[in-house]
């Protein structure tokens, strides 16, 4: 602790000298002319910094005092010095230049403090350190503003005893106070700043919250009147969506305004509505509504959260897609076991009854032996599918090598037009013919695959096509297959009767047929994963009455050896 020249002055009391005035020509009046002036100076910046600043020079001003300083007291009651004029160090030393003991005094008492003679009218002259600062006169007020105590002002001087007197002290008293309510005021002001500084921040923290959100985020009045809406909202609905207008006036579907603008009148009264979806331009969107607690005006309002779920729902088919592949493995490797089972006795009567026709020497003539050649391939492929079936999802160790996609399709029609196939009846290329298989194919198109596996599709879409134009008095079969970039186009098309359009979504699920108990539902599955395992791109396009057409495009094989 500082040295404090002060600390014997236990018994401090104001001297009565009220009959002397402050300066010879103009007394209290002057005072308080200068003291109006002086204060509407430190009241021109409203910060705090700067009123203490201004404050200390005027009280120096207008007690005529050598020396000042001002003190603050702290939330914890602590105090420091904050402004000090005319010292000869710095700031940090007038702990030990100003009498605490008299700041001490002004702090607890909350009374203004003068010692107009500290030598003459105290009992303090024997002491050395009275000599030694050669202080005459004090003054201490304390900084009061609406019963609050922010500090102490201190003023003293060297001159001779009488330079303060009660007039000074009235003064410096009313100063000090009006001081301390500027003080106040712009501490006031500068925490209104800063709140609204804060507020503002806070707002726009909020807002880039709001509109980063990945979910729609809509407040409505009790009437279903749009309060506030995030962009993302906006996206959802329309731009017709706009503040203060009915969420009826979004530019989205009709039956989704209906089914938000009923689901918010059942909250409105009931106050639970549970969580549900709804489609807007291909994505299923969940909404829900939460209750939002009244404000300062008493408005009920609701929440709405808007959530797309596309993905979460593509997610959920694909577990249903697992679940049902799964499910149809189970049945279709029963199934392959018991073709198996079947077919092996007949694959092996047709190779001993050729061995047997061979070793007797009979010949057989061209159309016998064609019939017993496509006999033992039927045999072969029907083997093939029963391995597929087995693994419906993924048809077991495909045997890939380059593939000429031409000669592949050829080969599927002969085996079509066999006695027993599926094309018996349909003529090449004859448009007066009532059914015309047109062949457009065009030469060195190669593909990397399996030529069971491509075979076992074609094989499939065209007996589909076949079976669509049974009902039409006339039809056109067509297959195709041309370079496109760097793929090869796979086409056939039919003129046959077409699918609807709400049986388009579930053409490819397994044990889904429009053939009704004639159809087994697994033909396009299997084109499905052999377009898949080939890296194809499969689509199909139909209109009821038209026809139908299913493409599949392949990477094509390029002369270097490497897909293309």
């Amino acid at each position: 602790m500082a040295l404090d020249y002060f600390d014997d002055l236990n018994d401090i009391t104001p001297v009565n000298t009220s009959g002397m005035e402050l300066d010879p020509t103009g007394g209290i009046a002057s005072g308080l002319s200068k003291l109006a002036a002086l204060i509407e100076d430190i009241n021109r910046d409203m910060t705090p910094d700067a009123i203490l600043d201004r404050a200390m020079s005027a009280a120096i001003e207008l007690t005529g005092a050598e020396r000042g300083f001002l003190v603050l007291i702290g939330p914890n009651g602590d105090w420091r010095f904050s402004v000090a004029r005319n010292m000869d160090s710095d700031i940090a030393n007038a702990e030990a230049v100003a009498s605490q003991t008299i700041i001490r005094r002004v702090i607890d008492g909350r009374q203004p403090i003068l010692i107009n003679d500290v030598i003459g009218g105290s009992d303090l002259s024997h002491q050395q350190s009275i000599a030694k600062m050669q202080v005459r006169s004090i003054m201490g007020a304390p900084l009061v503003s609406k019963n609050k105590l922010l500090g102490v002002a201190y003023v003293d001087t060297t001159k001779l005893a009488g330079v303060f007197d009660q007039t000074s002290l009235m003064l410096f008293e009313t100063f000090v106070y009006l001081a301390a309510v500027a003080l106040e005021n712009a501490r006031l002001y500068e925490a209104e700043k800063e709140s609204k500084i804060r507020y503002k921040e806070l707002q726009e923290y909020l807002s880039v919250i709001l509109q980063s959100q990945p979910h729609g985020l809509i407040i409505l009045d009790k009437n279903g009147c749009v309060d506030y809406a995030n962009p993302q909202a906006v996206t959802f609905l329309g731009g017709g969506l706009r503040i203060g207008s009915a969420i009826s006036s979004s530019t989205c579907s009709i039956q989704a305004v209906e089914k938000l603008s009923q689901a918010h009148s059942e909250f409105t009264q009931t106050g639970e509505v549970s969580r549900r979806t709804l489609m807007l331009e291909g994505r299923t969107i969940a909404y829900s509504f939460f209750k939002l607690a009244r404000t300062h005006d008493g408005r009920e309002r609701a929440g709405l959260i808007l959530e797309d779920v596309s993905m979460q729902k593509q997610l959920e088919q694909q577990i249903v897609e697992s679940e049902k592949k799964s499910t149809v493995n189970q049945l279709a490797g029963g199934i392959a076991h018991e073709i198996n089972n079947s077919l092996q006795p007949v694959k092996g009567r047709v190779e001993l009854l050729a061995m047997r026709l061979d070793r007797e020497g009979i010949e057989l003539s061209e159309p016998i032996r064609k019939d017993l050649n496509t006999i033992a391939a039927l045999t072969e492929r029907i083997e093939k599918i029963a391995m597929n079936l087995r693994h419906l999802t993924k048809p077991t160790d495909p045997a890939f090598k380059v593939v000429d996609m031409k000669q592949l399709m050829i080969s599927v029609v002969e085996l079509l037009e066999t006695s027993t196939g599926s094309l018996r009846g349909f003529a090449k290329n004859d448009d007066s013919a009532r059914m015309n298989l047109v062949l457009d194919l065009d030469d060195g198109l190669e593909i990397f695959g399996d030529p069971h596996g491509l075979e076992s599709a074609f094989i499939n879409m065209i007996i589909n096509s076949v079976h669509a134009m049974e009902s039409v008095p006339r039809g056109t079969l067509t297959l195709s297959a041309h370079r496109k970039g760097d793929r090869v186009v796979v086409s056939v098309a039919d003129s046959g009767i077409g699918i609807p359009k709400d049986q388009l979504s579930s053409i490819f699920e397994p044990y889904y047929s429009t053939k009704g108990e004639r159809g087994t539902g697994l033909g396009l599955p299997i084109v499905r994963n052999i377009a898949d395992i080939h890296g194809a791109e499969l689509t199909l396009e139909s209109t009821v009455g038209v026809g139908t057409t299913i493409t599949m495009a392949f990477p094509a094989y390029a002369a270097s050896g490497a897909l293309a």
